[in-house]
């Protein structure tokens, strides 16, 4: 199984979570002006770290964690065949426990494992892949982000709306505190209540200007000019099909 980007082809068959909408959406809508070193934690079959690719400057460098094995080959693969191969750096490694590098991050992106147990699989791998080891993971993958964060670097994720509360809880929990600063809400359709949260997060004290947005994936059937504008510049023929 695989997936088509104007620029390139990810393969994702020994991936427990596949390319999705949802991936392609938050990958388009994380801002990556200013980026010359940014991390993936739980890159999967690493679409998130190849999108930053496509985006940042020739110079910046990409470095991609993932935990599974199966999976971080696989990233390592898409990388190696992708226009920068010398641009995203793939390690097999928790996120928690990597050592860390001489540098810090001005982005960390992170589409955690964040499912609860009720909707674990029977599949042992997605089901690492969904909820991780423990339920709660917010507070401990935050926390490392911002011990890797640059002054004013900033930190983008994804998640169900369901765990907003536990993500703001988190934001305060970490040393230094986080603030949410970029804050998107999803809908598959109009009638719909959101069902997808994208949050862009600083340092206290780093604060922007907060930024509050609502977007459609779908209106009448066909995406909507909203989506197309943060990932149009993946799918082939800049339209999503």
């Amino acid at each position: 199984m695989g997936f088509q980007c104007r620029q390139f082809y990810l393969k994702d068959d020994r991936c427990a979570m596949k390319v999705s909408t949802d991936s392609l959406l938050f990958g388009g809508w994380v801002r990556t002006d200013e980026v010359s070193y940014a991390a993936d934690f739980g890159s999967g079959c690493g679409i998130l770290a190849l999108m930053l690719a496509q985006r940042t400057n020739a110079n910046a460098r990409i470095d991609a964690y993932e935990y599974d094995a199966a999976a971080a080959q696989q990233a390592a693969e898409n990388v190696h065949n992708s226009p920068w191969p010398n641009k995203v750096m793939v390690q097999q490694a928790d996120v928690l426990t990597f050592a860390a590098p001489n540098y810090s991050y001005d982005l960390v992106i992170m589409n955690p494992p964040y499912f609860a147990a009720h909707l674990s699989s029977a599949n042992s791998q997605r089901q690492l892949a969904r909820q991780g080891a423990a339920q709660e993971i917010w507070q401990p993958w935050l926390a490392r982000a911002a011990q890797l964060l640059a002054p004013n670097g900033r930190i983008a994720l994804v998640a169900p709306q369901q765990a907003l509360t536990s993500i703001i809880e988190a934001t305060h929990a970490t040393q230094p505190p986080l603030v949410i600063v970029r804050h998107c809400n999803v809908r598959s359709v109009p009638k719909r209540q959101p069902y997808l949260v994208l949050l862009e997060l600083t340092r206290q004290g780093c604060e922007q200007e907060f930024e509050l947005e609502e977007l459609t994936i779908r209106d009448d059937n066909k995406y909507t000019d909203a989506f197309l504008q943060y990932t149009g510049a993946f799918y082939l023929n800049g339209t999503v099909t």
